[in-house]
């Protein structure tokens, strides 16, 4: 699952221009999940940070990292490689 701060129209485009994803997209437009898992901003990022996290079974986090600027994110591999580690 992937979890977008917000809704509306820039999600939307976001979708439309990507295709269909292999897994769902859910808004957190009440910024609970944002708030949990502490990705608020810090001094220089623009109101949030980019965070990929990967979660067991059981809902335990073993993996995490959680960018300074939009542009920085794990890559496809090493997210896989990480779900892999836990399947």
């Amino acid at each position: 699952m992937a979890i977008a701060p917000s809704s509306g129209r820039k999600a939307d485009a976001y979708v439309a221009k990507s295709g269909d994803f292999p897994f769902p997209l859910v808004a957190d437009t009440d910024h609970s999940i944002f708030d949990d898992y502490d990705v608020a901003s810090k001094l220089m990022s623009l109101g949030q940070r980019p965070a990929m996290f990967v979660l067991d079974a059981d809902g335990v986090v073993t993996y995490n990292q959680v960018g300074t600027q939009q542009t920085d994110l794990p890559t496809v591999d090493e997210i896989v490689s990480q779900i892999e580690a836990i399947a």
